[in-house]
């Protein structure tokens, strides 16, 4: 595992929680996952053209791979949103970073990857902290985990996206092995912006949409610029690193998200974090040592 590829997982994970803060505090989830990936789209397109690698774009191994990627990652995103109109980010967030479970199992049929027992050893320390940071507290059963009914609070929906975000992971390991990154970003957030677009036609949404982009154009810019870093450091650092750490190195988000919180919000947390904050960095530790 280079150093390289590992340090830009590090960032797309603090990018990755930059703009679920801003999407949690916008008002129509729906609308702003869509004006955040417009931001997306244009930052990308902006940079494959100025970087003359416009004409990669259009190789056909590139557009299969993304047109994979990007209808996973879209339901990732959808399913996320109305996670998030149902029930609490502390209730569910926790559902949403699972999808690093299955992934070594889609890896081992689909990719022929192998991992060492220290480095999946790394992987289950960052998932079982990151899970028990978002639900303070320690081996949380399902009936503690998800407060109150299943459907009402959204965990169906935060599942879900989590099974989903594990296949658009393996189609993205592909994508970067068969083209340029940057080309293949650009692929990748094209289909998701696609996606959403005919999701709010079909829906009619589209109101909604600017409605909710002159109410916060700020935070939805903001949101935007935060997603492109974290879709193209991610995919940068996947070019050198399994897919199953990849995935699971991502869930340090969670410590950020304490970072934030604390630094920025002035907020308080228990020893129950702080213990899971080690076990993350612990699980760090063991995936770069694999």
């Amino acid at each position: 595992m280079g150093t390289t590829g590992f340090l830009f997982i590090i960032v797309s994970a603090f990018s990755h929680v930059l703009w679920n803060a801003f999407l949690k505090v916008s008002k129509d989830k729906v609308s702003a996952i869509a004006i955040m990936m417009i931001v997306t789209v244009l930052i990308m397109g902006g940079f494959v053209i100025v970087s003359g690698e416009l004409r990669n774009t259009l190789q056909p191994p590139v557009i299969l791979a993304a047109a994979g990627s990007g209808f996973f990652f879209f339901l990732y995103q959808f399913f996320v949103a109305r996670s998030y109109m149902r029930g609490d980010l502390s209730a569910v967030y926790p559902l949403t970073v699972t999808g690093p479970i299955y992934i070594p199992i889609w890896g081992y049929l689909f990719l022929d990857e192998r991992i060492s027992l220290i480095g999946f050893a790394g992987i289950l320390l960052i998932l079982y902290g990151a899970v028990s940071i978002q639900a303070n507290q320690f081996l949380p059963g399902s009936k503690k985990l998800v407060r109150g009914n299943f459907r009402e609070t959204g965990a169906h929906f935060a599942l879900l996206a989590a099974f989903f975000y594990s296949f658009g992971a393996i189609t993205d390991k592909i994508g970067v092995t068969v083209g340029t990154v940057y080309a293949y970003t650009f692929n990748v957030c094209v289909v998701m912006l696609l996606f959403h677009l005919l999701w709010m036609v079909y829906t009619r949404h589209g109101a909604h949409l600017l409605q909710e982009m002159r109410q916060q154009p700020g935070i939805l810019l903001l949101g935007g610029v935060a997603m492109a870093i974290s879709f193209v450091t991610f995919r940068i650092g996947l070019q050198d690193i399994p897919a199953s750490y990849a995935t699971a190195l991502r869930q340090v988000s969670s410590l950020f998200s304490i970072g934030i919180g604390f630094f920025i919000f002035r907020e308080t947390f228990g020893i129950t974090r702080i213990i899971a904050t080690v076990i993350i960095v612990a699980g760090v530790i063991l995936i770069r040592m694999g």
